[in-house]
């Protein structure tokens, strides 16, 4: 039997997706944020697509820094992946409040996270409008990863601290075998994993 699902939450129909960092660099300065809404667009050339809401500061710095990378951090991250996709760059420093390293790439002004476990450099080759988000489509100069958790492909039996994680939704992520919940308590967020059992 199945169920109706409202319009504004089917896009949740189409997750888990990996679950990324882009940052940005617009006059010297940085911002981050956490973005789901992300897939690859063509081999050759090489394109990737971010999705990001138009009034984020996110949307502003790519449009005026034309470059963007895309971060895949780990699991062990996700209290700084969840800061950072809950709180404005408007408002803080989510680099100096989260303590992730930008580091200066080999291509483009916008940096790279040191923690993460991949990152692919972009320069901006076009912007489609989608609504209430632009779809900012990139053109990979350069990618960097962790050689003991990529050859090739993600070695999904390196350990989940060192695995990429999936967006449920909301506060809710996929790691390899759990379903995990991220939630606030005073000033900490704190992760809670549950096994994710198949029944049939």
């Amino acid at each position: 039997m199945q169920q109706k699902v409202p319009v504004a939450t089917a896009y949740r129909l189409l997750t888990p997706g990996w679950v990324v960092l882009v940052a940005t660099e617009k006059g010297g300065q940085y911002n981050v944020m956490t973005a789901s809404w992300q897939m690859p667009v063509s081999v050759n050339p090489p394109l990737i697509a971010v999705s990001v809401a138009k009034k984020h500061l996110t949307a502003e710095y790519i449009l005026a820094g034309k470059s963007f990378t895309v971060n895949v951090p780990g699991r062990s991250l996700l209290p700084q992946v969840h800061y950072c996709g809950t709180v404005s760059g408007r408002e803080a420093d989510k680099f100096a409040a989260t303590g992730l390293t930008p580091v200066r790439g080999e291509k483009v002004a916008a940096p790279l996270i040191a923690e993460c476990l991949a990152g692919i450099e972009c320069r901006l080759w076009n912007v489609y409008d989608g609504g209430d988000h632009h779809i900012f489509v990139g053109e990979v100069v350069a990618a960097v990863a962790a050689a003991e958790h990529f050859e090739n492909h993600w070695l999904l039996s390196r350990g989940d601290e060192g695995f990429p994680v999936n967006h449920l939704g909301g506060p809710l992520y996929a790691a390899p075998g759990k379903m995990v919940r991220i939630f606030k308590e005073g000033q900490d967020f704190v992760v809670e994993e549950k096994l994710l059992v198949a029944k049939f």
